[in-house]
């Protein structure tokens, strides 16, 4: 008959076989065990007030005005503080943790823009050689949201650009009369910006806008042109709460399309009364 040799745990060798079995799994759940404690760390935060309180808690929420902080302790029970009554390093501990937050915002919307330019005054004088013209020209805007879901705020922008030429202008004095500003083989360009807050867009419904106004001159000797101001257009961007440009468009068919967003901030701004 076959024996059966009793386990015997006092034996040293049977004991230093265990060990070396279980090495593993010892070095396994010591380095989970330290991943956990990391991760904890991680998670919470020893926040102090600037009167000496302290509270480990963990940071869930900064308030749209980053002057609210709302955070959970370990027990459960979540709080909500001014963050201007913390320590320094808290206050920086915070503006790092929301320097690390990735923020999901849609930015697909579909838009669409209708653009008509406006001639909303005309005055001109007219002698027996001379005639002086001022053109005074806006642009309306519609802006439709072509998306079924509901675009919660946005914002419009627009820069109009003109070759700058010539000022005609009455005087008490003189009568009309004409200032020569630009050389028209010169790049005289000016612009005039503008923005304006859209709210809340829903779908396929239209935010109109009406741009500033730009005065365009021209003057003319026995009916032929002389010095004319030219038109270049208007460029247009609808930007969501966020900053994010949803849509930018020029003028069809003007020679605004020849030009960046940032070329045309960089043009100085027109000097033009209207």
């Amino acid at each position: 008959m076959r024996s059966w040799r009793v386990f015997d745990r006092r034996n040293p060798r049977i004991v230093s076989i265990i060990k070396i079995m279980c090495r593993p799994f010892l070095v396994t759940l010591t380095l989970s065990f330290a991943v956990l404690q990391l991760a904890i760390a991680q998670e919470y935060h020893q926040f102090t007030s600037k009167d000496g309180k302290q509270m480990s808690a963990m940071l869930l929420d900064i308030s749209d005005d980053n002057r609210q902080a709302m955070i959970r302790r370990e027990d459960g029970k979540e709080y909500e503080f001014e963050i201007v009554g913390l320590s320094l390093n808290d206050q920086q501990y915070i503006k790092n943790w929301l320097n690390t937050r990735v923020i999901e915002v849609k930015t697909d919307y579909r838009l669409e823009i209708d653009l008509d330019d406006t001639l909303d005054l005309k005055r001109h004088r007219r002698d027996s050689r001379y005639t002086f013209e001022q053109r005074f020209v806006s642009y309306k805007i519609a802006v439709r949201n072509l998306s079924r879901e509901t675009l919660p705020a946005a914002n419009l922008e627009y820069i109009i650009v003109w070759k700058e030429h010539v000022r005609v202008y009455e005087s008490a004095e003189k009568g009309w009369s004409y200032l020569h500003t630009g050389h028209p083989s010169k790049d005289t360009r000016v612009k005039l910006t503008g923005s304006e807050a859209l709210g809340e867009l829903a779908f396929n419904r239209d935010v109109n806008v009406s741009t500033s106004t730009v005065e365009i001159n021209r003057f003319l000797v026995d009916g032929k042109n002389y010095l004319e101001d030219d038109l270049v257009g208007i460029k247009i961007r609808v930007k969501d709460a966020h900053g994010n440009v949803l849509l930018e468009q020029g003028s069809a068919g003007s020679k605004i399309e020849q030009i960046s967003w940032e070329d045309a901030m960089a043009l100085r701004d027109a000097v033009k009364d209207t």
